[in-house]
């Protein structure tokens, strides 16, 4: 009986997360809202240019070389054809060992990028494990989601420098541009890599946040935690499950992460720019960077 009641729960927690793929790639919550930075392909939901924010000395982001995305693999060759004409020359997947080799990218078309895969934090760690038992028992709350959440930040400043350090030596290389660089959810691991990028470049915190949170926005997390909300609670008898602001954290971003992240980086290491140090990216790293993907001069967004 224990045993088929166990494959019952494990099948509830497998609808939830074909649940979330589906919202992911499904025409209904693809993005349309006008903002220049979206790139919109059909099997994304969030995958955006850092182009055009200011830094401190007011120079310019340059578009269309740093863009932030999440998994690929479900991409259509149409969205592989809008990537190679925004040229995208190098892929950096920060996904784990596992997640990279369930759902593999295969590139699809005549100019395919080089690829590497710097994989933050381990599948069969404390805090992933953590994230599978809150999923698999469907019945947490606001309050343990956004502490799990939290908590991966700092799992994130623990455990990725040595990721971060090789993304950033590939960052700082100018041939490798234009860059894509991904994760699972593309907002996690991938938003900590624009994070180290835009501080570097000495990007005020204000304006990072803002890019961080704009995934909320742009892949419509507040519509897919209600919709996550209501399928959970279909998978149990009593027909409770999480709520959607229990789902939001989970699916979306919130200040609290990037904030963690950031109290956790001052705490292991005194200070940003120690850590990136620490990663290979010391003040003439930072100065060469900053010449090279910032112009002194607005740009226009360029057109997909």
């Amino acid at each position: 009986m224990r045993n088929v009641s166990a494959r019952i729960k494990n099948k509830g927690y497998m609808a939830i997360v074909a649940m979330g793929v589906w919202m992911l790639v499904n025409p209904a919550f693809s993005n349309e809202l006008p903002n220049e930075r979206v790139i919109h392909l059909d099997g994304t939901a969030n995958t955006r240019d850092i182009g055009g924010y200011l830094t401190d000395d007011l120079r310019t982001l340059r578009w269309r070389q740093i863009i932030r995305s999440e998994n690929l693999s479900r991409l259509t060759a149409n969205d592989f054809q809008k990537l190679e004409e925004i040229g995208v020359k190098t892929v950096i997947d920060l996904r784990t060992d596992k997640e990279h080799d369930r759902s593999p990218t295969v590139w699809q078309g005549d100019n395919p990028p080089q690829f590497f895969h710097f994989p933050v934090g381990d599948s069969n760690s404390d805090w992933f494990n953590a994230t599978r038992k809150m999923m698999k028992g469907n019945k947490f709350t606001e309050e343990q989601s956004s502490k799990l959440m939290v908590d991966g930040y700092r799992m994130i400043v623990e455990e990725g420098p040595p990721s971060y350090t090789k993304l950033m030596e590939v960052v700082l290389d100018q041939s490798n541009w234009p860059i894509l660089i991904h994760c699972n959810a593309g907002k996690d691991r991938a938003g900590v890599a624009v994070t180290l990028i835009m501080e570097a470049l000495g990007v005020d915190r204000e304006t990072i946040m803002d890019e961080f949170l704009l995934t909320n926005e742009i892949a419509r997390i507040a519509e897919k935690a209600v919709l996550l909300s209501k399928q959970s609670k279909k998978q149990r008898r009593n027909g409770r499950g999480p709520s959607a602001s229990a789902w939001f954290p989970v699916i979306g971003v919130q200040p609290e992460m990037l904030e963690a992240f950031y109290a956790s980086v001052d705490e292991h290491y005194g200070s940003m720019d120690a850590f990136l140090t620490e990663l290979g990216v010391d003040q003439d790293a930072r100065r060469t960077l900053t010449a090279s993907l910032t112009t002194e001069q607005p740009q226009l967004v360029m057109s997909e």
